[in-house]
């Protein structure tokens, strides 16, 4: 969707128009869940993340002064969600089975063709080795297409420190694949 379209709906639901919520909910809803499962390395939780990104949008859309910036707005609201829940899940487990957990959590592959899941799974395996701010930069950058300057709104950081972080993550899944690459017998680059 079109910035102007969004922020034609966005003033629309500011203004207490309901169906304008439901067309903004089918244009990012798709978007919404995959991007919380990437950002979090689990697809069970991305429904319920998305799912209350949107209330807090429903909840909160008044107070964005600018409606053009809906998507960043919305993604920054995403992602502090998926942080929390992240977090809280973390908490609720004992120390000790933290670790455990995390390297059990299956990858990310339902919202990919499964004819694809073999060509991206060293890649998936790799992202949810990263860092959770690296993550959130990788999948903004390349799975949704934001600019530099979409991401540091979206994550409250500076754009520099999007680019260091894009920088470090790029190299870091550079380093995973080539591990990956070289074990299968395939040689990285090639």
């Amino acid at each position: 969707m079109r910035i102007e379209e969004t922020a034609v709906l966005v003033r629309q639901m500011q203004l207490g128009d309901e169906t304008a919520f439901d067309e903004l909910f089918a244009a990012y809803q798709q978007e919404a869940v995959r991007t919380a499962a990437l950002i979090t390395g689990d697809s069970s939780l991305a429904e319920d993340i998305a799912q209350e990104t949107f209330v807090q949008c429903l909840l909160h859309i008044r107070d964005l002064q600018e409606a053009e910036r809906f998507r960043a707005w919305f993604f920054k609201t995403l992602t502090r969600c998926a942080w929390k829940t992240m977090d809280k899940k973390r908490r609720l487990l004992p120390m000790e089975w933290c670790e455990a957990v995390e390297r059990t959590i299956p990858p990310v592959f339902d919202c990919y063709p499964s004819e694809e899941h073999s060509e991206y799974e060293a890649l998936y395996r790799a992202i949810d080795g990263l860092g959770r701010k690296q993550r959130a930069t990788v999948v903004f950058y390349y799975f949704n297409g934001f600019s530099i300057r979409e991401i540091a709104q979206a994550t409250s950081s500076l754009e520099a420190t999007v680019k260091s972080r894009l920088f470090a993550a790029k190299r870091q899944l550079k380093k995973a694949l080539e591990g990956q690459y070289k074990e299968g017998g395939l040689v990285y680059g090639k």
